[in-house]
């Protein structure tokens, strides 16, 4: 399965880059795992307060895929934002704890029961 790329993040990008990144829809739901929109779109955004099944699918392949110790129960807290920039950390991407494009690039995802990039 190929994800769209979008380059830059909330915190990497500035001027009308960092508007064009912020204007991406929230994710609501999950195509094969990976947080997604409605509409199946992967170029979407999660962060601390968001509660839905993207989290959901994003908090099982933090968990299965990279190595997270953390619960699965939909509610990005602080233990998915921490989660979240440990990813960011070590793929050497701009650390935010927001989930969005680049950091949905470099890590591995749950896929029909395997993790894959």
């Amino acid at each position: 399965m190929t994800l769209p790329v979008l380059i830059g993040s909330a915190a990497a990008a500035d001027g009308a880059d960092r508007a064009e990144v912020l204007a991406l829809p929230t994710c609501t739901t999950g195509e094969w795992w990976v947080p997604a929109t409605a509409s199946g779109d992967y170029d979407c955004i999660l962060a601390r307060g968001n509660t839905n099944d993207a989290v959901l699918h994003l908090q099982r392949s933090l968990r299965d895929c990279n190595g997270q110790n953390i619960a699965v129960d939909g509610i990005y807290g602080p233990g998915t934002e921490a989660a979240v920039m440990n990813v960011q950390r070590s793929a050497g991407i701009a650390v935010d704890g927001v989930y969005g494009p680049n950091t949905r690039d470099v890590m591995s995802h749950s896929i029909h029961f395997n993790c894959t990039e």
